[in-house]
């Protein structure tokens, strides 16, 4: 009977250590499951911070822009307005026949140009006569 014991014996624990092994085996695997979810959940926010400040920098740049256009109608009323203006103030007047002289003009296209300059836009340079 103590053969039989001992073979008996030997088959649970044959049976345990492949128990343990596969127990082991699943873990350890389980383990590799888990960093690579954690990995890929870290990488999913990162994207997801990403994209939510890309979509911010378009958001603020799409609000500059929209005020710089405003800025520039606004800009183009009043002057169009002004234009207007001066047209009625000297429609009746005898200076309109009579040419600007040379220094005045030259003077209010530096004035010009030092407006262009001032408001960061480029300078289109034309002769002044």
């Amino acid at each position: 009977m103590s053969r039989l014991s001992a073979i008996i014996a030997a088959v649970v624990v044959g049976v345990i250590v492949c128990l343990s092994w596969l127990a082991m085996h699943y873990h350890n695997t389980a383990g590799r499951q888990q960093t690579r979810a954690e990995f890929a959940e870290q990488q999913v926010n990162s994207s997801q911070a990403t994209t939510s400040n890309v979509l911010a920098t378009v958001s603020i740049f799409n609000t500059i822009s929209e005020a710089n256009q405003r800025a520039k109608d606004q800009i183009a009323l009043d002057a169009s307005g002004a234009v207007a203006d001066v047209k009625v103030a000297v429609a009746n007047d005898d200076c309109t026949h009579r040419a600007v002289p040379p220094g005045a003009v030259k003077r209010l296209q530096q004035y010009a140009d030092g407006l262009r300059q001032g408001a960061g836009g480029p300078v289109a340079i034309q002769p002044h006569g």
